[in-house]
């Protein structure tokens, strides 16, 4: 399907997966990526040019093109072409404004006849006192402990968010990044890359999973993208044995934790968890599963913490210690030690 053209929108919908999957499962095959670069004529060069001195908006332009933006404002910076000034809004436009905000037409309509953004028009119209949008409430000390809570339960960030907060799962992702909860998808910086190659050759899957405050998963998917080895882990203490009954119930009353937790719990390996997920029918809910699990602490932080103390360094300086301190419910002292580490 990808050799013959199929959107990857398709590919995915198909085989029941991601369009992430997809994109990983190709590269894991050796499949070289599809490249989709329009090749401009001399005329389209030459239309984006004059468009672009009229101050033409690049949205009304691309879908003139039938193009994505992202390709069309590319394509603009190839070219050198400077960016129009911004347009300023006159009289008429701000009476149009007025006039559709009093009768309640949908700013969709009224952008794309003002040719203009929707954001746009929203913005201009809480600059004129008609989008009085409600200040966003602070999250309390309660709610970060209950955040906290629903973290090392496993819990994902809809079930959090549904069960105990009355906030919606992006503002509760968002509050666990500015907690330091985070720990899932974390970027592999060049740093990472050199531990885990020194790590391998010393240290199991297992070991290094705890060490780097990763999952085992991620540690070997990392490892064959760099072409390393690991060295042999020791037999679980349960390796081998049955499943018993009282085993498949506790995969399925926490189906939704991440399989190295369950791995721990069971004495088993994230890799016979899964299986027995799939036997059990319980790995479709794999969409659903919570990406959190517990992160050793190192040097007391886990490593969102970790990132987290080091990115508020950066940006504030020794101030940040004191933010940081009530936000994280650490020690200043123990996190000016951390710091210097």
């Amino acid at each position: 399907m990808y050799a013959a053209g199929v959107p990857l929108t398709a590919i995915a919908s198909a085989l029941d997966r991601s369009q992430d999957a997809v994109n990983a499962r190709r590269a894991a095959l050796g499949i070289a990526a599809r490249r989709r670069n329009r090749e401009w004529s001399p005329l389209a060069d030459a239309m984006l040019r004059e468009a672009t001195r009229a101050g033409v908006p690049a949205t009304t332009l691309a879908s003139q093109l039938h193009l994505p933006l992202a390709q069309l404002r590319a394509r603009r910076r190839q070219l050198g072409l400077d960016r129009p000034p911004p347009r300023r809004y006159t009289p008429d436009d701000d009476r149009a404004i007025r006039a559709s905000w009093a009768a309640g037409e949908s700013l969709e309509v009224l952008a794309r006849r003002l040719g203009r953004s929707p954001g746009s028009l929203l913005l201009r119209a809480r600059a004129l006192g008609l989008h009085c949008p409600a200040p966003r409430r602070r999250w309390t000390g309660v709610e970060d402990a209950v955040l906290r809570d629903g973290y090392a339960d496993g819990l994902t960030c809809d079930e959090i968010a549904r069960t105990s907060l009355e906030r919606s799962p992006g503002a509760v992702a968002a509050r666990a990044r500015k907690l330091g909860l985070a720990s899932y998808a974390r970027y592999w910086s060049a740093e990472d890359d050199r531990r885990l190659s020194r790590m391998l050759s010393l240290r199991t899957v297992d070991d290094a999973a705890q060490i780097l405050g990763r999952t085992p998963e991620a540690i070997r998917r990392r490892a064959r993208n760099l072409d390393l080895a690991a060295a042999i882990a020791p037999r679980r203490p349960r390796a081998g044995a049955r499943w018993t009954a009282e085993d498949d119930e506790i995969l399925r009353l926490h189906a939704a934790l991440n399989p190295a937790v369950l791995a721990r719990l069971l004495g088993r390996s994230d890799l016979a968890v899964v299986a027995r997920l799939r036997r059990l029918g319980l790995l479709r809910s794999g969409r659903r599963r919570s990406p959190h699990h517990p992160s050793p602490l190192n040097n007391g932080l886990t490593p969102g913490e970790r990132v987290l103390l080091d990115r508020e360094l950066r940006a504030r300086g020794d101030r940040a210690i004191l933010v940081l301190e009530h936000r994280l419910g650490s020690d200043a002292a123990a996190l000016r030690r951390a710091a210097r580490r």
